[in-house]
């Protein structure tokens, strides 16, 4: 193992434990390892701080996946394989039993790695996924070297029945690997088509019904039909629970008020309907009916989002249109809506985005604003890392202001409990929702 030193007066963020060192913060040369070689990097004296991997080709020259020097740190399968049996422990011990966020990157020790778990049933028959990006050099190194992936993913499925974490057995469990995203091009690394490493009676995760826990009654299963190969990141996106046991916990509290008419809801960036699914699948249960408004550009989501949605209720209507531009929905100008859902894509990619960014932030939740009903609910999202709470803040206090709306913020919701973030880096909080009460 290669050992880098870091600056003086460069050493206080990684002492803190943040997990990434600059290029321009090494004293050595990055030049000359190899993408993903093990580094130990220490203070200018020579000191221990922490182990992990390099990247000559990356300005985040180390990432840090060890602090503690007594740790026999590897990158080997049987490692790695611990890690993630260690942060399904933690999903685990958060009640989470079917389909959930398995690892969470530098939040679970393992910088440059998420993996979805997804559990699906066929003829009788239960099956899980492992879906997973590899967004660095060191985690692209440690899964395709030896076909390695294979090796780690058969671990943990052994190792988390002798938990007891789950029954599912390595016959009945699929690989996909999503290396489709352009942040791979920091690293280094060429961007990759949606690959099915592993596949069992020739299944091909393209329509699927994946199986969620009920987000207030986790005991219950939610059924959503998707198509993981071709869906956004892993397959699907599961960050919002904490945020929709919230909505339909506020709903559940004014269950009185809302039993005697159809709810009307409005699910605007609505992939494949999985908040307003959560949503109609509660009412359903309290004896209230409702009617469902989608929005999206994706004919595919709408599709699928539809298809999720009908075995709860009977009243699906799809729009094809950018969410900026719903005010000309003309079937939209004699309806006012319950239930408003903000959720769109980041606005903010980075930093010089965030004008621009913001300015579509205001822009999206007056129109929803406009749209709401006396007494509706209103969820504002966004999953940009770059957007301070404040600064989303300000962009609501606008959109409210210029609609016309009178409305009181009532909570304040983030990353669900599968999807957790670290104090000492703060790069992994990026999912921020507000909730309003209008009047």
């Amino acid at each position: 193992m290669k050992t880098w030193r870091i600056k003086k007066g460069h050493d206080f963020r990684l002492r803190s434990r943040h997990p990434w060192v600059f290029s321009n913060e090494i004293l050595e040369s990055p030049r000359g390892i190899a993408p993903g070689e093990l580094i130990e990097m220490t203070d200018i004296e020579g000191h221990f701080i922490a182990r992990g991997y390099g990247n000559p080709h990356s300005l985040i020259s180390f990432r840090a996946m060890s602090f503690i020097k007594k740790e026999e740190f590897s990158m080997s399968p049987e490692f790695l394989s611990e890690r993630l049996i260690q942060a399904w422990k933690f999903r685990h011990r958060s009640g989470f039993r079917t389909s959930f966020r398995l690892c969470y990157s530098e939040a679970d020790q393992m910088p440059g790695l998420i993996l979805d778990r997804y559990v699906f049933a066929k003829n009788n028959k239960t099956y899980q996924v492992f879906s997973y990006q590899l967004l660095t050099s060191g985690m692209d190194v440690a899964f395709k070297n030896n076909n390695n992936w294979e090796t780690i993913c058969k671990l943990l499925t052994e190792k988390a029945i002798q938990e007891k974490f789950s029954d599912i057995s390595w016959e009945n469990t699929l690989v996909l690997q999503r290396n489709d995203v352009n942040i791979r091009k920091l690293e280094g690394l060429q961007v990759e088509e949606p690959a099915v490493l592993r596949t069992v009676d020739s299944e091909t995760l393209t329509d699927i019904a994946i199986q969620l826990q009920n987000v207030i009654k986790p005991d219950e299963t939610v059924l959503f039909n998707v198509n993981l190969p071709d869906g956004q990141k892993t397959g699907f996106f599961l960050d919002q629970s904490f945020n929709m046991r919230l909505v339909v916990e506020h709903l559940e509290r004014q269950k009185e008020y809302l039993k005697n008419k159809k709810v009307r809801i409005l699910d605007l960036c609505c992939y494949m309907g999985q908040w307003s699914t959560q949503i109609a699948a509660n009412l359903k249960s309290w004896g209230i009916d409702c009617e469902v408004h989608l929005v999206d550009v994706s004919e595919l989501a709408l599709q699928k989002a539809a298809q999720n949605l009908k075995v709860y209720t009977d009243n699906v209507n799809t729009y094809k249109k950018d969410v900026l531009a719903i005010s000309e929905i003309p079937e939209f100008a004699d309806i006012k809506f319950d239930v408003v859902i903000s959720d769109p894509p980041a606005f903010v990619k980075n930093k010089k985005d965030l004008h621009a960014g913001l300015a579509a932030y205001t822009k999206l939740n007056m129109q929803a604003f406009k749209l709401c009903a006396e007494g509706s609910v209103i969820v504002s999202c966004t999953c940009s890392g770059s957007v301070p709470l404040e600064d989303f803040k300000e962009a609501l206090r606008k959109s409210i202001l210029k609609s016309g709306a009178n409305a009181r913020c009532i909570a304040y919701g983030g990353q669900g409990w599968d999807h957790p973030n670290l104090m000492n880096f703060p790069e992994g909080y990026y999912l921020k929702m507000v909730l309003h009460q209008v009047e």
